[in-house]
């Protein structure tokens, strides 16, 4: 929608989309007439990955994005777009960073606490502060026009547009609620050598992802995390009390299924990228590499469909030992689906 007559900037569709950065990015290629899809951006920036995280003391995270800490600049490198990231402690300096471009008609990219953004229905006292949207029009006051997506639906979302006044923006942009404060950030784009992505940047990329999932730093990632999570949720029911436990495995439904992944744990998109990196390169290994990420996507679903109704479920233990089974399935796909892309792509890749 547009609301109160606040149009949009030139060339700033409210595109539907599948995870937030994939989907604000593309917003921004497709401003500067370098369009990408979605599940491009994931795989050229190694977005792919796999994180079992459970502190003590604290709630266990599963979840499915890789390369979080160079995600941005692993996209500007193999698309030669400069991507800047940055941050302040100060509201006003962000504030004002952001009026300046949206005077000359520039859309800006800014992270923002969900918690605090109008158009989320959430639970009070939600917070999430990793979640980002494209700020893409100003009334020149005191609103300004943002584009996001519906975050209910699972696989492809709708885009839309929300007006939001610059109070709340600041509220939600400098929130101090953990987990991950966005911390005033915001990205800055230089698009003057942008080309479409070469079968070495694509390979890069494959041969990135390939080293995360398979030869991971510590066992809470790739394969080996897979791997653990089939042993760790077994443990859960004692860990925690009823009420915690349902909780966790619903948890696991919306990082898998709901939560901007696309479906799947992001597997769907992954899959798609190799698709559409098959199709570049002329390389059939990446097609066939394609149809095995897109099977444990498939594997992804079901493990999280077993614990959408976890709240009310009264066949948790029986759900619980089948999700740690399907872990190791999926582990067992992954790891023979990377092992034969890098068997595959080894020689051209150089």
């Amino acid at each position: 929608m547009k609301g109160n007559d606040l149009e949009p900037f030139n060339n700033c569709p409210a595109l539907d989309g599948y995870h937030c950065q994939t989907n604000s990015l593309a917003k921004i290629f497709y401003h500067h007439k370098c369009p990408l899809s979605e599940d491009m951006i994931l795989g050229l920036g190694a977005g792919m990955g796999f994180i079992y995280w459970h502190q003590k003391g604290g709630y266990p995270f599963i979840g499915g994005r890789g390369n979080t800490k160079g995600f941005f600049q692993d996209i500007g490198e193999r698309t030669s777009v400069g991507i800047e990231v940055k941050s302040t402690s100060s509201e006003k300096k962000a504030e004002i960073a952001l009026i300046e471009r949206l005077l000359k008609k520039k859309p800006v990219m800014v992270f923002g606490d969900m918690g605090f953004l109008p158009w989320f229905d959430l639970p009070e006292g939600y917070h999430f502060g990793g979640h980002t949207c494209l700020i893409c029009g100003f009334d020149g006051k005191n609103t300004v026009l943002a584009s996001d997506m519906d975050q209910k639906a699972s696989g492809l979302k709708k885009g839309f547009y929300y007006p939001i006044t610059l109070e709340q923006l600041r509220k939600a942009r400098n929130s101090p609620c953990k987990p991950f404060p966005p911390k005033n950030t915001y990205l800055e784009f230089d698009f003057s050598s942008c080309h479409p992505p070469r079968d070495k940047d694509i390979y890069s990329s494959i041969d990135q992802t390939i080293d995360s999932m398979l030869n991971p730093p510590i066992s809470n990632l790739g394969v080996k995390g897979l791997r653990r999570t089939s042993k760790e949720i077994i443990k859960w029911p004692g860990l925690f009390s009823d009420k915690e436990l349902r909780m966790n495995l619903f948890s696991i439904y919306i990082f898998v299924e709901i939560g901007g992944t696309g479906g799947g744990c992001f597997r769907y998109m992954y899959s798609r990228f190799l698709k559409e990196a098959a199709s570049i390169t002329s390389n059939n290994a990446l097609e066939k590499a394609s149809t095995m990420v897109f099977e444990s996507g498939k594997l992804f679903t079901e493990l999280a469909l077993l614990f959408k109704d976890a709240e009310t479920s009264k066949n948790l233990e029986m759900n619980i030992k089948t999700a740690s089974d399907k872990y190791i399935e999926i582990a067992d796909v992954e790891e023979k689906a990377f092992q034969y892309l890098g068997e595959n792509i080894a020689k051209v890749a150089k």
